[in-house]
């Protein structure tokens, strides 16, 4: 085959998400500081954005064998960034992620299931403020050099867990649904 046609059919394989052998075997373990842990929310209409400078992931992802994968992320609650000293002392309080009390916020995986090339259904258990959830999301993937990126999106129900009580309970104030972003960038084994 022509070097150039070579390089441009496996670009192609590679863009449609035919991972190669050598990607599927690789293990990845090593959660980077690139990890992020983004939000949303809307008050009286208004949108507003946040993340969390503080995100520590624990990873065992082997897409060749995911009944041995295992995802573990958690956020320190205090760290809690959107902007304004004075709307991150509110989100820290009692009324909101209470980050005295519940200084972590923990998302437990329980199992992977394939979705087709790249993407995963990861299922598994969700605390914040104390309250335990079951929360199953999309991942997809995607190389990032010798990295891996996994990245999925959820919407968040704020009233399950409590977020936003007293005067902020009224979700014509603050919508109940807080899209969620979460963002790993995972190193390969060794």
């Amino acid at each position: 085959m022509v070097p150039a046609l070579r390089r441009t059919c496996l670009a192609l394989l590679f863009a449609l998400g035919s991972a190669s052998p050598a990607l599927a075997q690789t293990a990845y373990t090593r959660a980077l500081p690139a990890s992020t842990v983004d939000f949303s929310a809307t008050q009286m209409g208004v949108a507003m954005h946040g993340h969390f400078k503080t995100v520590v992931a624990a990873v065992d992802f082997l897409p060749a064998d995911l009944p041995k994968s295992h995802v573990s992320v958690a956020i320190n609650a205090a760290s809690v960034d959107a902007g304004s000293g004075q709307t991150d002392d509110l989100l820290t309080g009692s009324d909101w992620l209470d980050a005295k009390a519940y200084p972590q916020d923990r998302f437990v995986s329980t199992g992977f299931t394939p979705a087709g090339p790249g993407k995963y259904w990861l299922t598994g258990q969700f605390t914040v403020k104390g309250k335990t959830q079951p929360l199953r999301v999309l991942v997809t993937t995607h190389p990032a050099g010798a990295n891996l990126v996994m990245d999925a999106d959820f919407p968040l129900n704020r009233t399950a867990f409590g977020l936003g009580t007293g005067s902020w309970a009224d979700t014509g104030v603050v919508a109940a649904t807080l899209p969620i972003h979460v963002h790993l960038l995972v190193a390969p084994q060794g």
